[in-house]
């Protein structure tokens, strides 16, 4: 089972500061961003329908001041009098017509707005500042709607924009307001027409802040255009019926991205309709949102800083602490170590260094026990040596000087010699490549002499290793074996092979043979040699000094011989 490493407590420190601030921060922007957009949709909503209602008021003051003219021309003494009084009536006097004209001019003067003022008697007396118009009777104008209406009602009455029908400048639109002129007696005697400038209007409009996509427009009782900035809404069937769905939607209705505001224009028929797209709200929102990422961008800077600042400060201590651990994983170990940080740091530093001392305290006594087993298991393993070794070669020493065989007598006695002093030396445990290689050199030479042409040997080995360091004793064993467990049976010569070499960064002996093998799948029996030292004590002895990655490992198959593989480390290390 893999089991995934843990995160660092800095990392973790982190990431849960990192994620609550993060779940704080949209918490709060949500909140804000709610709050603020709907008191902004509010107050953008309250401000629209204050505009719409404003502009609203403002026709209606201009409208009522239209209406108070058309009252004093229409009411003027000489007005009545004038048209009261037929067209040839020698009651009629002129400087009733200049009064008129002079009312007229004094009204136009004050008015810049006023395009046209006509006067018409029920008799077809006309009066106008046009002066196409002049004073001819023209008995066609009665029959125009204009004047019908103004007869029919009693209160002045607004027609919708319309091209004025006389001989004028008929490209120019115009709103016109008629109004009934009364006699004496309550009876009509002619009709007022006041023509004022469609742009009035849209003057009074124009500061009317409705969005991008917002417009207003008016339209009387009969459901007809009054106003409209786009001119096809008046001549379009289907556009003009939209506008009525419009405004019969009623006050403050909000569909979609835009509010619909009536206001009934009062002393008219009219009905002001403001349609808002809203793009103050949108425009709001946004600009709250580039400002809730500024901000929160700022606020998780700051917030990553002080994250990072406060997980460090958290993970210093114990980062020293473990890599104190480290250290003494590698075998370095430090008796006092220093971490700072919070109190429950300092005293776990406090733990370590008690630890430590303890810890140094038992190896230093585990060393000296070690010390003085190593030692005394060398002096064992020399004491071992197999006293029949001894016998047997000085018996031929014997045989070889009864036989007067000086040479042999000479060879076999120097290489004891030298075998032993090599066995013993000074009494280390440690001893060189070389040396050790000779040291099974001359075993061999000694074992030669008495198998003579039943045993061959080999031994080489770089040169570039002769000086290394290694434990002593480690290969005489496992030749002794190869002599007694594989060779001394046969029928035929054996043959041993014992190399020394470098691979990689370690050392790689190898002792191999002819002789008899065994069956590796057989049950395992602990190989020893005639005198009690084997290969599972050399084994032991150098997973001692290097660990368990190194000692022995062997390849054997019955009748085909047995290779025995040693690998040590090239820097020999004492425990």
């Amino acid at each position: 089972m893999i089991f995934k490493r843990p995160h660092s407590i800095r990392t973790q420190i982190f990431i849960y500061f990192l994620l609550t601030t993060g779940i704080i921060m949209i918490a709060m922007g949500i909140l804000v961003y709610t709050n603020f957009t709907k008191l902004m949709e509010e107050e953008i909503t309250k401000s629209t329908i204050m505009g719409i209602d404003k502009s609203g008021q403002q026709l209606e003051l201009y409208v009522k001041r239209v209406k108070d003219m058309s009252a004093i021309l229409a009411g003027n003494v000489n007005t009545c009098s004038y048209f009261e009084h037929g067209h040839d009536s020698h009651e009629s006097h002129p400087d009733d017509l200049e009064d008129i004209e002079s009312l007229i001019t004094a009204v136009l003067s004050g008015n810049n707005e006023i395009q046209t003022i006509v006067m018409v008697g029920y008799d077809g007396k006309v009066i106008s500042n046009d002066p196409s118009l002049g004073v001819e009777l023209s008995e066609d104008m009665m029959e125009m709607p204009w004047y019908q209406n103004a007869v029919e009602n009693q209160m002045p009455v607004l027609t919708s924009a319309h091209m004025q029908d006389f001989t004028m400048d008929k490209d120019e639109w115009v709103l016109s307001l008629s109004r009934e002129i009364i006699g004496e007696c309550e009876e009509n005697i002619g009709v007022l027409l006041i023509d004022f400038k469609y742009d009035v209007i849209e003057k009074i409009l124009y500061e009317l802040d409705l969005g991008a996509q917002g417009y207003a427009f008016i339209l009387n009782g009969s459901g007809e255009v009054v106003y409209h900035h786009d001119s096809r809404y008046f001549e379009n069937e289907e556009m003009r019926e939209e506008l009525v769905y419009i405004a019969g939607m009623g006050k403050n209705v909000m569909e979609a991205d835009r509010l619909i505001h009536n206001y009934s224009i009062e002393g008219t028929d009219w009905i002001l309709v403001g349609v808002a797209s809203l793009d103050g709200i949108k425009s709001a929102r946004q600009d709250m949102v580039v400002v809730l990422w500024i901000l929160g961008s700022a606020l998780l800077i700051i917030a990553l800083g002080s994250s990072l600042i406060f997980s460090r400060r958290v993970a210093l201590p114990l980062k020293k602490l473990e890599k104190a651990m480290e250290e003494v994983e590698l075998g370095r170990l430090e008796e006092k170590v220093s971490i700072g940080g919070s109190a429950e740091a300092e005293s776990l530093a406090g733990h370590y260094t008690r630890l430590m001392i303890r810890i140094r305290s038992l190896l230093d006594e585990i060393q000296q026990k070690e010390k003085y087993l190593r030692t005394s298991e060398l002096k064992t393993l020399q004491s071992q040596i197999n006293p029949h070794f001894l016998y047997n070669t000085l018996e031929t020493i014997i045989w070889s000087a009864e036989f007067q065989d000086s040479e042999k007598v000479i060879a076999l006695t120097k290489a004891l010699a030298k075998f032993f002093r090599l066995s013993l030396g000074d009494g280390s445990e440690i001893t060189t490549v070389a040396n050790e290689m000779d040291h099974v050199k001359q075993y061999l030479i000694i074992q030669k002499q008495r198998y003579e042409d039943k045993l061959k040997y080999e031994i080489s080995f770089d040169k570039d290793i002769a000086n290394i360091k290694i434990p002593k004793l480690i290969l005489q064993p496992l030749v002794e074996n190869a002599i007694y467990h594989g060779i001394r049976d046969m029928d035929k010569p054996g043959f041993i092979s014992v190399k020394a070499e470098k691979a990689g960064g370690d050392l790689l002996f190898t002792v191999s043979d002819n002789g008899v093998g065994y069956n590796k799948s057989a049950p395992k029996k602990k190989t020893i040699n005639s005198s009690g030292v084997g290969q599972s004590n050399v084994d032991q002895r150098i997973k001692l000094y290097y660990g368990g990655g190194y000692g022995l490992s062997a390849e054997s198959e019955p009748g085909k011989g047995t290779t025995v593989q040693i690998k040590l480390g090239s820097d020999f290390k004492r425990i």
